[in-house]
């Protein structure tokens, strides 16, 4: 019976192999992997007479990979990259309820971590990790099971479910104000100092929707965090165009308040991100339809569920 993938070549030496193509140099790669630089050589001298070619071109002390080499040097850096991205994967059933959110510090600290206790009370062995970035990154680098992001939920690779679009409105604290006049409309915003964040969705933007076309300056604090954001606001340093979901518990908590009833639904949304093509444990299975769940009651709660239910 033929093997299934024929003859392969040695696999202990794709490492030296490919650090030495990589660096082209012997003595680096050997540096590299702490090994001697004998054994690199030995290595490479292994697969060279497995494949009947020249791998690389010797030239004094320095070397250079030859055409083969090239072409090999792609198919084994595929190929480690691969056995590396596996053996991280292996390492998570040491930990089998362990579970690795990546998503933003703001998101993270105002939506996830209050519903943290819910999740331990519906899945006691899970072992939340947290990974914090404002940037989109590869998931398998960072080890990350599930990310949720804001965006347009087009990410290459990966499944990205919508969980729900944000809501941004004005917010502020109205016990630091006591010496201007209450906001009960639109107009009565220009008395206060406005905080910004670096969303497209902006102070113009809100000022637009409601036919506040005359106005081309809007003037004040900007924060590249929504989350910070919302904690300026709530310590008097001006009214915020905040998230409505990243302030559902500073509302709730009377550390914020909602002066008019305007929002303005985001362009992007938040959506929950993983890759499809692996295939998934069953804690990051359970914790992802706990979340899927989360999202859709909030969303309720809100009254935004007509429009926007998460699927499955």
């Amino acid at each position: 019976m033929s093997r299934r993938f024929g003859k392969l070549p040695p696999l202990t030496a794709l490492e030296g192999f490919e650090a030495a193509a990589r660096l082209k140099s012997f003595s680096l790669a050997a540096e590299e992997l702490n090994i001697t630089q004998s054994a690199v050589s030995h290595q490479i001298r292994s697969l060279e007479e497995f494949f009947g070619l020249s791998l690389f071109n010797r030239v004094g002390r320095s070397v250079e990979p030859t055409v083969a080499g090239l072409d090999f040097l792609e198919t084994s850096g595929r190929l480690l990259d691969m056995l590396a991205r596996g053996k991280r994967r292996l390492n998570y059933y040491h930990r089998p309820g362990s579970v690795v959110f990546g998503t933003t510090s703001a998101l993270a600290s105002k939506w996830l971590l209050p519903r943290y206790r819910a999740l331990q009370e519906w899945f006691p062995e899970v072992q939340l990790w947290l990974y914090t970035s404002n940037e989109i990154y590869e998931l398998d680098l960072q080890e990350v099971d599930l990310a949720i992001w804001y965006g347009s939920g087009d990410w290459s690779g990966l499944e990205s479910v919508k969980l729900f679009n944000d809501r941004l409105t004005p917010l502020y604290a109205p016990q630091y104000f006591q010496q201007r006049p209450a906001i009960h409309q639109a107009a009565d915003l220009y008395g206060y100092p406005l905080l910004h964040d670096e969303r497209p969705d902006d102070w113009f933007s809100w000022f637009r929707q409601l036919g506040f076309n005359e106005h081309d300056k809007v003037e004040g604090s900007v924060f590249n965090d929504p989350g910070l954001l919302l904690e300026s606001a709530a310590a008097g340093q001006g009214v915020a165009l905040g998230s409505l979901v990243l302030a559902a518990n500073m509302l709730a908590q009377g550390q914020l308040l909602q002066p008019l009833n305007d929002t303005l639904v985001t362009h992007d949304a938040y959506y929950l991100s993983y890759d499809s093509s692996q295939p998934m444990r069953p804690a990051v299975e359970k914790v992802k339809q706990w979340l899927l769940r989360e999202a859709e009651t909030f969303s309720a709660s809100q009254g935004w569920a007509d429009t926007e239910s998460p699927a499955a």
